[in-house]
């Protein structure tokens, strides 16, 4: 495969509409200059609803928030706990045991 200089090129096989591509380039801009940061997730899932009728899959607009993110050389983030229940303080769900437990600072001392 040979590189290419824009993730459109790329896209065109899709034949994704110019309104999706346009609202890539714009809402990825706009969170850089409001957050300095790219949510991948958030910004595709925004992208994805805004243009449902073109029916394409969030994995499909997270590549292309992806290259125009990379492009921009901005920061990025995978953030797929919007989705998830409230966690606690302590990252853990209402009434759930957490998944991995941290050892007390006195069993790191005994360790060494």
């Amino acid at each position: 495969m040979t590189e290419t200089t824009s993730p459109w090129e790329v896209s065109m096989r899709y034949d994704y509409s110019t309104r999706l591509r346009d609202d890539v380039s714009s809402l990825v801009r706009t969170a850089v200059k409001t957050a300095g940061i790219v949510n991948v997730t958030l910004v595709a899932e925004r992208i994805r609803v805004r243009n449902l009728t073109e029916n394409v899959a969030l994995e499909d607009v997270e590549y292309l928030v992806l290259q125009a993110a990379l492009l921009l050389g901005a920061a990025l983030e995978f953030d797929t706990l919007s989705n998830w229940p409230a966690l606690s303080e302590s990252g853990v769900a209402d009434g759930e045991e957490p998944a991995i437990s941290t050892p007390a600072f006195s069993q790191l001392a005994s360790m060494q």
